[in-house]
């Protein structure tokens, strides 16, 4: 992010946007009081058009921080750990079947990877699960 606050990935910064709703209220409002509607006209459509856009962009990134807690979650990495493990276990056995010791070799190395990766996320997610019986414990308790 640059210093007038622009999201360089999606080129949208929020002065320009901020700027381009006030100058569509003025115009509006100056159309308004002066009886010119084309100018009226013209500053609604301004800021309407600034507001959706900032609008789209808080609802993108919205999703896009989903998306990556999504892909952060350990539930999600557990899985993708069973994917790499299955996967580097077919390679481990194909280069095994083809006589391709590099083949065999980087299977088995993904396959460890993978197990490495399941088993870390997994003991994450039996921790939080843990973590959230303790704390219903505690409030079944407090509520006797």
């Amino acid at each position: 992010m640059s210093s007038d606050n622009t999201d360089s990935s999606k080129g949208f910064s929020t002065v320009s946007n901020t700027a381009s709703k006030a100058m569509g209220a003025v115009k509006s409002a100056l159309g308004g009081l002066t009886g010119n509607q084309e100018t009226k006209e013209s500053g609604d459509s301004q800021y309407y058009a600034a507001k959706g856009e900032a609008d789209q962009h808080k609802k993108d990134q919205e999703r896009e921080k989903k998306i990556n807690d999504l892909k952060n979650d350990p539930k999600t990495q557990a899985g993708q750990g069973v994917i790499q493990t299955a996967t580097g276990t077919v390679k481990n056995i194909a280069g095994g079947l083809l006589g391709d010791k590099e083949m065999t070799e980087s299977g088995l190395q993904s396959k460890n990877e993978g197990q490495a990766r399941f088993d870390d996320n997994a003991a994450k997610v039996q921790k939080e699960q843990q973590a959230k019986e303790q704390q219903a414990k505690e409030q079944a308790q407090q509520a006797e």
